[in-house]
């Protein structure tokens, strides 16, 4: 489940209130594509590396004081609260594909949901665990300066791994280094 967050905070204390569900993926309605959409000039063409800082993001778009989380295990049979605030999104479009990098910073971690409101709850600053990364890659590309393709995942596979060429591959590592250091 995706949804997006009011967030504000004081003196270390940070409040998450829902808004609503959403979809981070997709060229209609993922706020991904969205978010890099309104970054895109006319030159810009695969391959192409590229980052969206979410906070930053939003706010360019009007939605202040906005985040994105992710629960992912929103239908776990075990009582599991797993809870993942998106902070940034990098990505490398190239040959169609677009192979993507997330930094979360984890709200809840496997928590009894019985003792937290995911709905409406205060987290402190120290208490957010980062970095923590995923990756996954996306059907979909920028081709001067326009999002091409579905941008959406593909179906569940056995080949599911995301394949990095060395370009992209350095780009990441890069990235994951730059965010591993300053949270040192």
């Amino acid at each position: 489940m995706y949804a997006l967050y009011n967030k504000t905070g004081e003196n270390g204390s940070i409040q998450y209130r829902f808004q609503e569900g959403i979809s981070l993926f997709g060229c209609n309605k993922g706020y991904i594509p969205w978010l890099l959409a309104n970054q895109l000039t006319a030159e810009l063409s695969e391959p192409l590396s590229w980052h969206v800082n979410i906070e930053n993001s939003l706010k360019a778009v009007g939605q202040d004081n906005q985040t994105l989380v992710i629960d992912l295990k929103p239908n776990s049979k075990l009582p599991n609260l797993s809870l993942y605030e998106v902070l940034d999104v990098w990505g490398y479009s190239g040959s169609g594909w677009t192979p993507i990098l997330f930094h979360h910073g984890g709200l809840f971690i496997d928590e009894d949901p019985i003792r937290f409101d995911k709905n409406n709850f205060v987290r402190w600053s120290a208490e957010v665990d980062t970095p923590i990364f995923s990756m996954m890659y996306l059907r979909g590309t920028v081709k001067d300066g326009r999002l091409n393709g579905k941008w959406t995942p593909p179906v569940p596979s056995p080949t599911n791994s995301v394949l990095l060429w060395p370009g992209a591959f350095e780009f990441f590592c890069q990235q994951a280094k730059r965010i591993i250091e300053n949270a040192a």
